[in-house]
C-alpha cells in the first residue's frame, strides 16, 4: 500500500489540504469553509481578506482572518464552483479556483502565503466529490442523475452508502436500525412520518420530493456534531437546487408497462400435499406482470434579479395501474385464487340471498402521486442570505385488492389511503462579522392521512373450512374509523463564534408537534363465519365458546369520542467547540441537551388506578430530559492518511405513535364489547345484517371497562452510545491504478433503554417442568379477565452492535468510475416495536416468556453486504455523451426465529386477544428421555430429531428454549443498470437525453438470478403446541397442515426484472 499526498490533487505548488471536518447533519442546508492562513515563515497571516465567490450566482462572502490567521465561513451554498481569493496587504495574494463544497461538511484550507514581491498565484483545479466515506457519504448531481433509480427515490442514491440496506418493500435500514427511526430532511424540512406508521419512513407511499429537485444528498450513521438530534438509526439529508444567473430547466417523461417486465417465479403451496416426512410441498409458478407506471416532471430555475434574487421550481406527477387478471383454481391466471369458481359463485349467492348484498372482485386499482417544490433564494446583501422553500404532495394509494391465493377480498373491502402534505421552510444566513455567523430557520409541516373506504358496513370474513381459504367483504377492520393529522412547527437558531483558534458553536431548536388521531378498529363490528353453512344460516363462528365477533368503540358508541389530540414540545440546547490542538489535529467537543414537555394527559382510569394501588395511566413523558455529550477528532497526517473518530450519545427517531397509544386506549373512553354480552347475544341470535352492531351489545358498553395502554412512570428516553474509528487514505492497486480513495471504518453502538411492551394484566401463576417457561393468569375476574394493560417500558438489557466497513472509490481519465464496499454487522437488540399499536407490539414480540424482554440478534441485521457501482461515460458522437451505470449488491437475508405454532391456545395464560400468535420460542428437547416433554401425547423423538436436523438446530445435553433470530432468510442479489444517451436539442445549449433503466438486470440475464425470497413474517413454526399436562410438561403436535421446509414463504414481487424508458430535455 502506498500513501500519496493529497496536495498533489490540486497543485504541487500550493500547500492546500482538503478534508472534511466533523459533519453536522441537523437540518443542514448549507456548507462551510474553515482555514488557517500563514505567512512565509509560518507566522499567522492576520487581517488577510478572504473573498468567497459562488460563481453560478455571483454570491460573495467576505471574511478577515483573526490574529491567529484563522477564518470560518458558514451558510455557504452547496456545490460550486467557488473562487476563493486570499487578499493580503502584506503577502502575495492567492486565488483558488474550482472549489466544490459538500452538504453539511467543512472544506478545510491550509495556505502558506508567499512574499509580496512575487505575482499573484492562481491555482486551477476541480474538487471532485468522490463517494466513499464509510459511515459518511455525500452524493452530488452527477451521481443523482446517473445512479439507476427505478422509483426516482433518494433512497436509490443513499443505498450506495455501505451501511444502508433497502429491501424490495422499500424499507431502509441504516447500521442495522429500525427503518422508522431514521432522520430524513430536505432543505431543513423533516420528511419523516412523524407518527411512525410507515416502514418506508415517509408519511406518504411515494417519495416526497422529486430527484430532479435535489442538488446533494448526504448520509451518515455516526455524526458527532452536537447540532444533530432526532434519530437512532441514521440520517439522510438533502438540499434542493437553487436558481442561478442562468435560466435552466428540464422536462422528462418515463414509463413502464407489462411488456417491459419479466415474469415473477411465485411460490405456491400445494395445499394438503405433504411429502413423506410431513413437510409442505410447493411449486413455482410464473406470474405474468400486470403493472403499468408513468411519471412526468419538469423543473425550471433562474434569476429574478441578477446576482440577487433567484427561483427554482419542480413538479412531478406519477401514476400506476394494475391490470388484474383474476382466475380460479386451475385457470393459470396471473391472480389465481385457490378456490373453485363454483365455490366463489356459491359465496356470492349466499351473500345476495341471505343478506341482500351484491359485491364483486372489483376493477383495476390505480394509485396517483403529485408533488411540487418551489424555492426562492435572496442575497439580501453581502452579509445576509435568505432561502424559502415550499413543498406540497398529494398521494392516493388504493389498497386491499385481491391478488390471488387463499384469501379472496371483494371490492367492498378496498380503500384508498389518501395523504396530503404541506411544508414550508425559511432560513436566514447572516455574517455579522468575520467572527460571528448565525443561521436561523423556521419550518412548518402539515400532514393529513385518511382512509377512503368503499363500504359503510362492518368487516366480514367467511372461511370455507377451518384454517382454509377465506372470503372477505365489508370495511377493513382497521379502517372503520381512521384519520391521522400532525402539525410540526420547528424553530432553530445556530450560531458560530470564532475566538482565536476556537470555533464555538451554540444554538437551540424548539419543535412543537401536534398529533391528532382517530383510530377505532372494529367500530362497525367484525364478524367471522367458520364455513358456508354458518354463513348461510347467520351462525357466527365459535371455537371453544369464543364467538368470532369483535366490537370496540367509545363507550358512547360514537367513534368521534375516542379521538384525541396531543401537543408535545421538544427543546434542544447545545454548545460545542472545534479547534486544532496541533496544526494537523482537529478536535470537536460539545454537549447537547433535550427536554420533552406536554400539558396533555390520558384520561384518568380509576379502575386502573385501583388495580395498581394508586398508580395512574396518565404518564405523558412531560419533563423527561437527556444530556448528550459528544467528542470527535480528525488527524491529518503528512500523507493522504486521515484518522478520525469519536464517541457520543444520541437520542430520537422513536415513532410518536408509541408515546400516544395511551391516549387512544385509556380504558375509559375506548372499550370493547364485554365477552359475556357477545356470548349471550350470539348464543340466542343469528346474523341477518351487517349494517350495524346489535343494540343489545351496544347497550352493554361500560365506561372504564376497556383494555389500557400506559407508560411506565419510570420510563427513560431510549438512547445509544456510538463510537467510531475510521481511516481515510489513498491506495495504489497494481494493474488497476493509483490513488484509490479508501475508507476503513469500525463502529460500535450500545443501545440503552430500548422500548418494549409488557402486559401487566397477567401475573405469574406457575412455572413449567423445564423451570423456565412461565404460565400466567389474569389479575382480573369476569369480563375484565379478557382485558390487557399494555405498558411501554424500557428493556432490562442493553443492545449492542459492531459494524465494520471497507470502501473504495476511483475515477479514471478514460471515463470509468468505480466504488466498492463491504460491510459486516453484528447487531443484538431487544427486537421490539414491529407495529404502531401497543397491543400488537406485545402480541408479536417473540420471546421465551411474556413480559420478559431480552437482547438477541437484531431483526434488521444485515450480516454481510457487498456493493459495487461502475460507471462509464464516453462521447461516441461528438459533444454527446453516452453513459452506462451499474449498481450491484449481494447481501445476507434478514434473521428469523423458529416459534411454537398456536391457535387459540391459552395454556401459557394468554387471553383470546393474544393466544393465536406464534410468539413463543420453542423448547428443544435433549433427547427421547427428556423429562420436560409428555412423549405419550407428543410426536415421536425420531420425528422431532428430523425437524431439528433439517432446521440446523443443535440438541443433546440438556433441553433448552431456542434463542430469537437464530437463522437467516436467503441471500439477496441485486443488479441495476442505467443507460443514457445525449442527443441534440432544438436550440444551442439544449440537449435531449434518452434513457433506459433496468431494475434487477440480473433477472433479465437469468430467470434464477436476482430473486428475493423471504418470509412474509419473520417466524417459522417448528411445531405446534398440543397443550400442557398437569405435570407442566410440553405436549408437542405436528404443525397444522404440515411442517415448513424452507427459510422463505414468498417471493418479493420486485424480484422480476423491470425496465423503464424515458426522455429528458434540458435547457
Amino acid at each position: 500500500m502506498k500513501l500519496n499526498s493529497k496536495v498533489s490533487r490540486i497543485s504541487a505548488a500550493v500547500a492546500l489540504a482538503v478534508g472534511l471536518s466533523t459533519s453536522a447533519f441537523a437540518q443542514e442546508t448549507s456548507s462551510s469553509m474553515r482555514g488557517v492562513i500563514t505567512g512565509p515563515q509560518g507566522n499567522p497571516a492576520a487581517n488577510t481578506k478572504v473573498v468567497i465567490i459562488h460563481q453560478p450566482t455571483g454570491t460573495v462572502n467576505e471574511f478577515t482572518t483573526n490574529e491567529d490567521g484563522v477564518f470560518s465561513a458558514k451558510g455557504l451554498r452547496v456545490g460550486g464552483p467557488y473562487q476563493v481569493i486570499l487578499d493580503s496587504d502584506k503577502y502575495r495574494d492567492a486565488v483558488l479556483e474550482g472549489v466544490y463544497l459538500d452538504l453539511g461538511d467543512t472544506f478545510r484550507v491550509s495556505r502558506q502565503l508567499e512574499s509580496a514581491d512575487m505575482e499573484r498565484l492562481v491555482v486551477s483545479g476541480s474538487a471532485i466529490m468522490m463517494e466513499s466515506g464509510g459511515a459518511s457519504s455525500s452524493f452530488g448531481e452527477d451521481t443523482i442523475d446517473n445512479m439507476p433509480s427505478f422509483n426516482r427515490d433518494l433512497k436509490d442514491v443513499a443505498r450506495i452508502n455501505p451501511l444502508v440496506t433497502i429491501n424490495g418493500s422499500g424499507e431502509m435500514t441504516i447500521a442495522g436500525g429500525d427503518p422508522r427511526m431514521n432522520s430524513v430532511t430536505v432543505d431543513g424540512i423533516g420528511q419523516n412520518d412523524d407518527f411512525g406508521l410507515n416502514y418506508g419512513g415517509y408519511p406518504t407511499e411515494q417519495p416526497p420530493v422529486s430527484l430532479s429537485a435535489i442538488e446533494q444528498i448526504s448520509v451518515d450513521a455516526a455524526p458527532f456534531s452536537v447540532k444533530k438530534g432526532d434519530f437512532s438509526g441514521g440520517t439522510i439529508n438533502a438540499v434542493t437546487k437553487s436558481g442561478t444567473n442562468e435560466f435552466e430547466g428540464e422536462l422528462f417523461y418515463e414509463f413502464s408497462d407489462a411488456d417491459l417486465k419479466g415474469d415473477v417465479q411465485a411460490v405456491r403451496e400445494n395445499y394438503g400435499d405433504l411429502d413423506e416426512n410431513g413437510y409442505r410441498t410447493y411449486r413455482n409458478e410464473d406470474i405474468e406482470p400486470n403493472q403499468s407506471m408513468s411519471t412526468f416532471g419538469l423543473s425550471f430555475g433562474g434569476p429574478i434579479i441578477k446576482d440577487e434574487l433567484f427561483f427554482f421550481t419542480s413538479y412531478e406527477e406519477w401514476s400506476r395501474e394494475i391490470d388484474l387478471d383474476y382466475g380460479f383454481e386451475g385457470s393459470g391466471a396471473t391472480n389465481e385464487f385457490y378456490v373453485s369458481e363454483a365455490d366463489y359463485n356459491e359465496f356470492l349467492r349466499i351473500l345476495d340471498e341471505r343478506y341482500g348484498i351484491q359485491d364483486s372482485l372489483g376493477g383495476d386499482p390505480e394509485s396517483k402521486d403529485r408533488k411540487w417544490l418551489t424555492k426562492l433564494s435572496w442575497n439580501i446583501n453581502q452579509a445576509h442570505r435568505l432561502d424559502v422553500t415550499y413543498q406540497w404532495q398529494d398521494n392516493s394509494d388504493e389498497r386491499n385488492f385481491s391478488t390471488g391465493g387463499d384469501f379472496v377480498q371483494l371490492a367492498s373491502r378496498r380503500y384508498t389511503y389518501h395523504t396530503r402534505m404541506n411544508n414550508i421552510s425559511a432560513r436566514l444566513y447572516s455574517d455579522w462579522s468575520s467572527n460571528f455567523i448565525t443561521e436561523m430557520g423556521i419550518t412548518y409541516k402539515d400532514v393529513e392521512a385518511n382512509s377512503l373506504t368503499n363500504s359503510d358496513i362492518g368487516s366480514v370474513q367467511v372461511d370455507m373450512f377451518f384454517n382454509g381459504p377465506s372470503f372477505a367483504f365489508g370495511t377493513d377492520e382497521y379502517r372503520h374509523s381512521n384519520v391521522a393529522k400532525n402539525d410540526n412547527l420547528t424553530f432553530n437558531f445556530d450560531a458560530t463564534y470564532l475566538m482565536g483558534e476556537h470555533e464555538i458553536v451554540f444554538g437551540t431548536q424548539v419543535e412543537q408537534l401536534s398529533l391528532y388521531n382517530k383510530f377505532v378498529p372494529n367500530a362497525l363490528g367484525s364478524w367471522e363465519f367458520d364455513n358456508f353453512y354458518g354463513f348461510e344460516n347467520g351462525i357466527v363462528g365459535n371455537y371453544n365458546g369464543n364467538w368470532d365477533f369483535s366490537y370496540q368503540n367509545a363507550y358512547t358508541n360514537n367513534p368521534e369520542d375516542a379521538a384525541y389530540e396531543v401537543d408535545r414540545t421538544t427543546l434542544a440546547l447545545y454548545v460545542g467547540d472545534t479547534f486544532y490542538a496541533t496544526p494537523n489535529l482537529e478536535i470537536n467537543a460539545g454537549l447537547r441537551y433535550e427536554r420533552l414537555s406536554s400539558d396533555d394527559k390520558p384520561t384518568l382510569n380509576e379502575n386502573f388506578q385501583e388495580a395498581y394501588d394508586g398508580m395512574t395511566n396518565q404518564e405523558n413523558l412531560d419533563g423527561l430530559d437527556i444530556f448528550l455529550p459528544r467528542i470527535s477528532f480528525k488527524y491529518y497526517t503528512d500523507s493522504s492518511l486521515v484518522v478520525r473518530g469519536g464517541i457520543g450519545r444520541f437520542y430520537g427517531g422513536v415513532p410518536n405513535v408509541w408515546y400516544t397509544n395511551p391516549f387512544t386506549k385509556d380504558g375509559v373512553t375506548l372499550v370493547q364489547a364485554p365477552r359475556s354480552a357477545v356470548v349471550d347475544y350470539y348464543s340466542n341470535n343469528t346474523v341477518t345484517s351487517f349494517d350495524g352492531v346489535p343494540q343489545e351489545i351496544q347497550d352493554a358498553m361500560q365506561q372504564g371497562d376497556g383494555s389500557t395502554n400506559y407508560t411506565d412512570p419510570n420510563f427513560e428516553l431510549p438512547n445509544d452510545w456510538r463510537a467510531q474509528l475510521a481511516l481515510d487514505y489513498e491506495l495504489d492497486i497494481p494493474y488497476l491504478g493509483d490513488m484509490f480513495n479508501a475508507t476503513t471504518s469500525l463502529m460500535y453502538k450500545r443501545m440503552k433503554d430500548q422500548p418494549v411492551w409488557y402486559n401487566t394484566a397477567i401475573v405469574e401463576a406457575e412455572v413449567m417442568a423445564d423451570g423456565e417457561r412461565i404460565i400466567h393468569e389474569s389479575r382480573y375476574e369476569g369480563d375484565r379477565s379478557q382485558n390487557s394493560d399494555i405498558m411501554l417500558r424500557n428493556a432490562p438489557e442493553d443492545g449492542r452492535a459492531y459494524i465494520f466497513s471497507q470502501s473504495l472509490a476511483k475515477q479514471w481519465n478514460n471515463g470509468v468510475s468505480f466504488t466498492a464496499s463491504y460491510t459486516y454487522q453484528d447487531v443484538e437488540d431487544n427486537g421490539a416495536g414491529s407495529s404502531s399499536q401497543a397491543a400488537s407490539n406485545y402480541k408479536h414480540y417473540v420471546a421465551k416468556n411474556r413480559n420478559q424482554a431480552f437482547s438477541a440478534t437484531g431483526n434488521f441485521e444485515t450480516e454481510h453486504s457487498l456493493k459495487i457501482t461502475l460507471g462509464y461515460k464516453k462521447e461516441f458522437f461528438a459533444d454527446y455523451e453516452t453513459r452506462f451505470n451499474l449498481f450491484f449488491e449481494r447481501r445476507s437475508g434478514r434473521p428469523f426465529s423458529y416459534a411454537i405454532g398456536m391457535y387459540q391456545d391459552g395454556d401459557f395464560g394468554d387471553t383470546p386477544e393474544f393466544f393465536s400468535q406464534s410468539a413463543y420460542l420453542p423448547y428443544i428437547p435433549s433427547g427421547a428421555d427428556d423429562p420436560n416433554v409428555d412423549w405419550e401425547n407428543s410426536i415421536s423423538w425420531e420425528e422431532m430429531q428430523m425437524l431439528l436436523d433439517n432446521a440446523g438446530i443443535s440438541y443433546g445435553g440438556e433441553g433448552y428454549i431456542l434463542d430469537r433470530n437464530t437463522h437467516n432468510q436467503p441471500w439477496v442479489t441485486d443488479l441495476d443498470l442505467s443507460i443514457q444517451q445525449e442527443i441534440p436539442g432544438f436550440m444551442d445549449g439544449h440537449k435531449g437525453i434518452l434513457y433506459l433503466t433496468i431494475d434487477n438486470f440480473a433477472n433479465l440475464l437469468n430467470d434464477d438470478w436476482g430473486i428475493e425470497r423471504r418470509l412474509q413474517y419473520p417466524q417459522v413454526n417448528l411445531y405446534d403446541l398440543g397443550g400442557v399436562n398437569d405435570e407442566g410438561q410440553y405436549q408437542i403436535d405436528p404443525v397444522y397442515r404440515g411442517y415448513y421446509p424452507n427459510n422463505y414463504s414468498t417471493v418479493d414481487m420486485s424480484s422480476s426484472w423491470s425496465a423503464k424508458l424515458g426522455v429528458r430535455y434540458t435547457f
